[in-house]
């Protein structure tokens, strides 16, 4: 079964495990890990149309399109990057895989900040990961849009949540190593399903 790490809203467990339809356990996470060599960004951009399985909707109501920015990640050298990691499996990982489809994931290790007691290797102090980094179009996107883009205020309250739950000393670390939101702007943009499921 693979490991994940998460940097943004993967953190929140809520969030995974609405993806995946189930319950992550604890003993499969999130543990809080680090992902050396990397820095986040606000570099993943995107038009709403992109993903016609939802309808955004703006602070009125009324239905919003727009290019929406994301949390990434890039290379940086000397730098870390706070996040947490799931243990999931094969079936879990291609539904994330749909879920963001706007990144490469890509094999890279990272250090949990304290060992962990995993169920197929033991205690470990290091672990290989899958982590989802922006497709280069999706950073050229964001580059291009500019101040035009937006920053869902929902995303920065579970991103903001999900961190928290980490513990103090790491909800500090993460306030630190986000990026500036500007030149971007944040707004109060919905999101629902475009087509609602079965009636009971």
């Amino acid at each position: 079964m693979p490991w994940v790490f998460g940097y943004g809203s993967l953190v929140d467990r809520s969030s995974v495990e609405a993806s995946v339809g189930h319950q992550v356990s604890a003993e499969h996470g999130p543990f809080a890990a680090r992902l050396p060599g990397y820095r986040r960004q606000w570099n993943l951009g995107a038009h709403s149309r992109r993903r016609p399985e939802y309808i955004l909707t703006d602070e009125n109501g009324s239905v919003w399109s727009g290019d929406v920015v994301f949390l990434g990640i890039e290379e940086c050298d000397g730098c870390s990057t706070l996040g947490a990691v799931y243990w999931l499996d094969d079936v879990d990982l291609a539904i994330l895989d749909h879920r963001e489809l706007a990144y490469d994931r890509l094999l890279r290790t990272v250090v949990p900040v304290t060992p962990i007691d995993t169920i197929d290797r033991g205690r470990v102090d290091e672990l290989s990961v899958h982590v989802y980094v922006p497709k280069p179009q999706a950073r050229e996107h964001a580059a291009q849009v500019g101040a035009s883009g937006v920053i869902m205020a929902r995303y920065l309250r579970l991103v903001d949540s999900a961190f928290r739950s980490l513990g103090a000393d790491l909800y500090a670390e993460h306030l630190g190593s986000l990026p500036p939101t500007a030149p971007f702007s944040v707004r109060e943009i919905s999101r629902r399903p475009a087509v609602a499921g079965p009636q009971a």
